[in-house]
Order: structure tokens, then sequence, then C-alpha cells
């Protein structure tokens, strides 16, 4: 396996084209919508993305957005 995986992988891409929640990226990506948040924690914790809670139909929602890091590593994966 690579340096990083391909549902992570699949998670910064998402995420190249904007910030969105997490059922829109497990959708997106074809992952299970409860499978998707174990990625999203693990590259928060890598500081690959950073989370921000949004107020969307009266509900507090957690929006994901790639940081400079997450944009680095893409960028020299897509490279390679």
């Amino acid at each position: 396996m690579g340096l990083i995986g391909d549902t992570k992988l699949g998670i910064l891409r998402k995420l190249s084209d904007g910030q969105a929640h997490g059922y829109a990226i497990a959708e997106d990506i074809g992952v299970s919508s409860g499978g998707i948040y174990t990625h999203l924690d693990e590259l928060e914790d890598e500081g690959m993305i950073r989370v921000t809670e949004q107020e969307n139909e009266g509900r507090q929602k957690k929006y994901y957005e790639l940081t400079e890091s997450g944009e680095l590593l893409l960028k020299a994966l897509e490279d390679s």
C-alpha cells in the first residue's frame, strides 16, 4: 500500500472541490456513512483536514475542508 489508503485519498480529492459534510463525502466516494468518520477523524488528527460547525436548516452540522498540509499532500500524491 502507498503512503495513504484509497479511502483517505478519495476524501482529500473530494475536499479539493471545497468543504463538505461527512454524509456527502461518503456518498461521493462510495463508503458507508458510518465508516467515513473514522477516516475523517484520522485525517483531522494528522492535520490534513479541519472541521468547522455551521448551522444548516436550524441544526449544527460539521463540515470538513482541506488544510494547507492536506492540499500539499494531495498535490504530491497526484504528481507522483
